[in-house]
């Protein structure tokens, strides 16, 4: 029993991690989003349009940083979750919603992205690091160029 709570409790911290991450990137928290990465991150948002490779951890928050400055709000909404977690390795596997707003003349305000986030996560003693992050977009909705 002892050891069923402990997997139970590392599997919700793994799922805390990733739900930080993206409360984090919402709140334009860069410092927390760093944090929250590993050094290097295999990042994949190819499909959504993004770059895919292994990138350092400040390039991300660098990148996602100056990518949403002219958004008025950013909001990411998962559920669904499946976790599995082998030693000190996690794999979190979520749908997810993506809502981009910016003020238009036009009035067409929001962009939304929807697919699903596969994660992996590092266990260390300062806690779990997303060291994979791939998103893969099954549809967009709304106005695509809300970023020109």
């Amino acid at each position: 029993m002892d050891q069923l709570i402990r997997e139970m409790v590392r599997q919700a911290s793994a799922e805390r991690a990733v739900i930080e991450l993206f409360v984090a990137t919402d709140r334009r928290d860069w410092h927390r989003v760093r944090r929250l990465l590993a050094d290097t991150v295999a990042l994949d948002l190819s499909t959504a349009g993004g770059p895919q490779g292994a990138i350092a951890a400040d390039d991300v928050v660098d990148s996602w940083r100056s990518g949403l400055a002219r958004l008025d709000a950013v909001h990411h909404q998962v559920g669904n979750l499946r976790t599995t977690i082998h030693g000190d390795d996690a794999h979190v596997a979520c749908h997810g919603i993506v809502i981009h707003h910016r003020r238009t003349v036009t009035g067409r305000d929001t962009r939304t992205f929807v697919g699903t986030y596969d994660l992996g996560l590092l266990d260390s003693p300062r806690g779990w690091h997303v060291h994979t992050f791939r998103f893969q977009l099954r549809f967009t909705d709304g106005n695509p160029g809300l970023l020109d």
